[in-house]
């Protein structure tokens, strides 16, 4: 099951996991759009099947996972890559658009595997892939809900990768943290609504390099990917032991006024 599957990078997994062979469970707001996903794939010689859902809904997360298990035969990989974004000084920043980022980046992805986590373990394997962000590690200046849901959601998957360990539990958890993506997704989205680029220090990869990492995850249980074509652990490495300096270098590097700019064509 992939949601969010009807764009963006979700596609690009798709068709990863399609070309693994796996039957796949399409989820995302957009029936249309993913019936073009699924005609796509209709060259497989796999089952493609489209579930219309919005999970940022609590309710529909419930008939979601009923639907999987009846109608489908129930879902051994979860790849919670829906996510919601917008860049706006936090005091600008409505308290509605606050709970919908945190619902639909975090709590969903939450309740989606609490839900579909115990028929994994009875059918005894399964795996969790969530698709963060590498703003849930560094804290990406005017975007404080986005960063916190995808800080959230990488504490949540190192959390429940120990209480697999501890328990037993058959299952594999990994979490995704992919940096500025080239050609489709939220960054591009953000280009052509306001022809602002990020400074080329940080570097953009291509979509096909999160599938890649999903499948990589996956075949080898790995706990987290970063994907950027920049070096970003020693970056990571010096916020862990001099956090000003990367205040300073977020000045240097322009990635603060970048920020700035993008905000303020939000307001």
């Amino acid at each position: 099951m992939i949601t969010g599957a009807s764009r963006g990078i979700g596609v690009y997994i798709a068709k990863a996991l399609a070309q693994e062979g796996m039957n796949l469970i399409l989820v995302a707001r957009n029936e249309e759009a993913l019936k073009g996903v699924k005609n796509e794939l209709s060259s497989l010689p796999i089952s493609v099947s489209c579930i219309p859902a919005d999970i940022g809904n609590r309710s529909q997360l419930l008939a979601l996972v009923d639907l999987a298990e009846s109608k489908f035969n129930g879902v051994d990989v979860l790849i919670n890559n829906a996510g919601l974004e917008l860049a706006l000084p936090y005091d600008k920043m409505d308290p509605k658009t606050i709970d919908q980022i945190m619902e639909v980046n975090l709590r969903a992805p939450m309740i989606l595997t609490r839900l579909l986590l115990p028929k994994m373990i009875a059918r005894g394997e399964g795996h969790i892939v969530n698709i963060a962000s590498i703003a849930g590690l560094f804290g990406a200046p005017y975007e404080e809900a986005y960063s916190a849901s995808k800080h959230g959601l990488i504490g949540f998957t190192k959390s429940l990768r120990f209480t697999a360990l501890g328990e037993g539990y058959p299952i594999g958890a990994s979490v995704i943290s992919p940096g500025y993506i080239s050609e489709t997704g939220m960054y591009q989205d953000n280009i052509k609504n306001t022809s602002l680029k990020a400074p080329k220090s940080f570097g953009t990869s291509p979509p096909n390099y999160v599938a890649k990492a999903v499948i990589k995850a996956i075949r080898k249980n790995k706990s987290d990917i970063i994907v950027n074509i920049k070096p970003i652990r020693p970056l990571l490495l010096l916020q862990s032991i001099a956090p000003s300096l990367t205040s300073w270098f977020a000045v240097k590097t322009g990635s603060l006024e970048f920020a700035k700019s993008f905000a303020q064509k939000n307001l």
